[in-house]
């Protein structure tokens, strides 16, 4: 490791191999130096995680332990020399060849020469973000080392030169020199970060886990996450910010509202936090579903008072609009949709929002009245019994229309009410939800020729900073077709609880035109998740490769729009209607009486 400035810092400060419980801290707000320090530090962290290869780092077990030590020593420096200080006394051990210098990158001291021993170099090639803690391993995503001759190095950069904010810079080799005893100067991770056994579970009651957490998954998503050309989002922004609330958060959950309000900003359907340790939150005791811009009662418990009925629109919360008490929850919804963030919302709005207990709800009737209720919030995760119900999988609506509900389906009720499915004239197919295998074998039978999925691309990444990404295209799904071949007329009713799996089936249907689409637009997120682990317990979920629809256009934040937009309403919800699924017949009628030659 090479710096500007000699330093002699105490770096291990966390607890030692005891085995224990990490011990809490206190809450502290961030002094603006200190932000500065700390976004430093978590910069240069994923630097070297994921680009600088040599054989230390690569046997760094314990990043988490490693971003605790780190976040702790960083912190306290005093201006850029003293961060800088800092900062090479936490990596010399791991990155002996990174420099980091107070000052600006033009400030970068002359490149060190090649070594004369070295007969080749040490790259990382990730395809997508396969080196992070990831509860279940994702097999679409792997990450190695590469070593490849001194001459292979033609054209490409050794090193990236950055500013790290905080008046500091660095250079990270993502090339490293090395012999065939491996990389130069020799060395292996210390035992300290070579594994994690022995050290003390670290837990989010502790300030520099939260701090460490919040640098260890923003790095992820900087250097991985395959949107950010089409998301409008200020990410570097969002690490500062998140920091701050990390700091002052009080307990674990409220740190788990801030490692969502900061997931939040990708602006991904998949970005979720999770946490199965954390109490359950109490909520409201309704269940609630969107109607155009009515937030609509569709189910409530049994205790609740016999005025609050199926149908009545909830005006206001603690007397704040419901539009108002909407964006309030929005800010811990990761949504590349209006249509996704709405669905999202109706649960977070009875379990999220913060209320009075108990809150006071303004109510409108279906025939414009309204009243004010009182309603305590309850314990547990029950929800309240929805009076939505949908029609059984080969009911004929009317004559000649059958209905098949793909959210869940498996092939097997599929294969069941086929012989329906071929006599009808008219099917229709609801995918409002997450089907099952049942949604990807029926492609099948509406297919004369074989068909491919959407394209899903695989970022492979070999810069920091979402530079330069290649694109591997493998896996498309290649569906060959399947009798029997369904003749009749088709729709298909969606909306925005369509995520992932569901649009790539309703990608296929819209581009193939395989019939009409009724309902609203859908999520608009689909690819791969590729969830990893923070300390104390924190689950993160995202997106982790890009897919675009057949013709090579966006999908993300687009979606697959209705062929025929319907919105439910209230009046509809509280006379026990399915009003989408009733244009669907009448779209489907229409077409059974003047049939169209194909």
């Amino acid at each position: 490791m090479r710096c500007l400035a000699a330093a002699f810092l105490l770096f291990f400060t966390t607890c030692s191999n005891t085995g224990v419980l990490q011990q809490p801290s206190p809450a502290r707000a961030l002094s603006e130096r200190e932000i500065e320090n700390l976004t430093a530090a978590a910069k240069l962290l994923s630097y070297v995680r994921f680009f600088h290869p040599t054989d230390a780092a690569v046997g760094v077990a314990s990043w988490d332990d490693f971003a605790v030590d780190l976040m702790q020593s960083a912190e306290a420096a005093t201006d850029a020399t003293d961060l800088a200080n800092r900062l090479g006394v936490a990596f010399t051990a791991i990155a002996p060849t990174v420099e980091i210098w107070p000052g600006m990158p033009a400030q970068a001291p002359p490149l060190r020469p090649s070594p004369p021993e070295a007969t080749r170099v040490a790259m990382w090639e990730h395809f997508g973000a396969g080196k992070i803690a990831s509860p279940k391993p994702q097999p679409t995503y792997h990450s190695a080392v590469k070593k490849l001759p001194i001459a292979s190095l033609t054209g490409e950069p050794k090193a990236v030169v950055k500013n790290l904010g905080g008046g500091v810079s660095c250079r990270v080799p993502i090339a490293v020199f090395a012999d065939e005893a491996g990389t130069l100067p020799h060395g292996k991770s210390p035992d300290r970060w070579a594994s994690s056994a022995g050290s003390p579970k670290l837990s989010a009651l502790n300030r520099s886990t939260r701090l460490a957490g919040v640098a260890l998954g923003w790095g992820v998503f900087q250097h991985f996450y395959p949107y950010f050309d089409v998301v409008e989002t200020d990410w570097d922004a969002a690490l500062p910010a998140a920091l701050s609330k990390a700091a002052t958060d009080a307990d674990e959950t409220a740190y788990w509202y801030t490692l969502r309000e900061m997931v939040a900003r990708l602006h991904d359907g998949h970005g979720r936090v999770m946490n199965s340790s954390l109490p359950a939150l109490s909520r409201l005791p309704l269940d609630v579903r969107w109607a155009g811009e009515d937030l609509v009662v569709v189910g409530k418990q049994a205790h609740v008072l016999i005025s609050v009925a199926i149908g009545d629109a909830i005006v206001s919360i603690d007397g704040r609009p419901i539009e108002s008490c909407y964006a309030e929850v929005s800010k811990w919804i990761s949504a590349a949709t209006e249509g996704w963030r709405r669905f999202v919302s109706q649960r977070a709005l009875v379990t999220d929002l913060p209320t009075k207990d108990p809150a006071l709800l303004v109510l409108r009737k279906p025939d414009g009245e309204t009243m004010s209720v009182w309603l305590a919030r309850v314990k547990g995760e029950t929800r309240p019994t929805s009076i939505v119900k949908r029609p059984e999988d080969g009911a004929e609506l009317t004559p000649g229309i059958v209905y098949f509900n793909l959210h869940g389906a498996e092939t097997d009720s599929l294969t069941k009410v086929m012989p329906k499915l071929t006599a009808a004239k008219a099917v229709i197919f609801d995918m409002r939800g997450y089907p099952g295998s049942a949604a990807q074998e029926l492609m099948r039978h509406l297919i004369d020729t074989p068909a491919t999925s959407a394209r899903w691309c695989v970022p492979i990444v070999r810069l920091p900073d979402h530079e330069g990404f290649e694109w591997n295209e493998r896996g498309r799904w290649q569906l060959i077709p399947q009798e029997p071949r369904l003749t009749a007329e088709i729709a298909f009713v969606t909306d925005g609880s369509a995520i992932s799996y569901a649009e790539s089936i309703m990608g296929i249907v819209e581009n193939y035109k395989f019939g009409e689409i009724i309902g609203s637009t859908t999520a608009g997120t689909n690819g791969n998740v590729n969830p990893f682990l923070l300390p104390g317990g924190y689950q993160l979920s995202w997106t982790g490769m890009k897919v675009l629809k057949h013709d090579g256009s966006q999908h993300h934040g687009i979606g697959i729009a209705p062929t025929v937009p319907v919105v439910p309403t209230a009046k509809g919800i509280a006379a026990g209607r399915d009003e989408v699924l009733e244009k669907a017949v009448a779209v489907m009628q229409a077409k059974i009486a003047t049939p169209v030659q194909r």
